[in-house]
């Protein structure tokens, strides 16, 4: 009775399996919908220098405003490709704003200066702008056109292709 309550219970779970695994390699992966267009959020931050900045300073220009903190390891693995893309298409207009995120101003202007990076660096130092970008984890980058339109985001630690899908959406418009 055992062996044959195993035998059962083995082709049971051979079925369930065949099953599963059929079922999953028949199914076709859709790609992820189309962000829908929204304008950025306007904003007033403080330099590492000092001097206050607003979001429309970059008016008419397309930017990349990517939230990142100096402890987070993708963000700070991801910096030198930003200053790269800044360093390409700067002459086009291209603005790279780095929001930190609640660090002191001593902190990010001694990591940005070590690192000889120039893109744009400002403090969110109460953490508000992230609020209202909805801002859940670092780093985070938001690709802004011309217009001042957001056309594309992205979560985590950005690739060649992520940055060159959204240089091309934000190119676009």
């Amino acid at each position: 009775m055992t062996r044959l309550f195993a035998k059962v219970a083995l082709s049971a779970a051979l079925a369930v399996c065949l099953l599963l695994s059929s079922s999953c390699q028949t199914q076709e992966m859709a790609p992820p919908p189309l962000e829908k267009p929204k304008p950025a959020p306007a904003f007033t931050l403080s330099s590492i220098k000092g001097k206050s900045v607003t979001l429309a300073s970059f008016a008419g220009k397309p930017a990349m405003i990517n939230f990142w903190a100096t402890w987070c390891a993708p963000c700070i693995k991801e910096l030198p490709e930003l200053e790269r893309i800044y360093g390409m298409y700067k002459d086009r207009g291209l603005s790279v704003i780095l929001v930190n995120q609640q660090e002191t101003a001593e902190v990010v202007r001694k990591y940005i200066e070590d690192h000889g990076y120039t893109m744009t660096a400002l403090l969110d130092e109460k953490g508000q702008t992230a609020e209202k970008y909805q801002v859940f984890g670092l780093p985070t980058t938001f690709f802004v056109d011309k217009k001042g339109m957001i056309r594309k985001t992205h979560m985590g630690e950005l690739t060649s292709e992520i940055i060159t899908d959204g240089l091309a959406a934000i190119e676009a418009h």
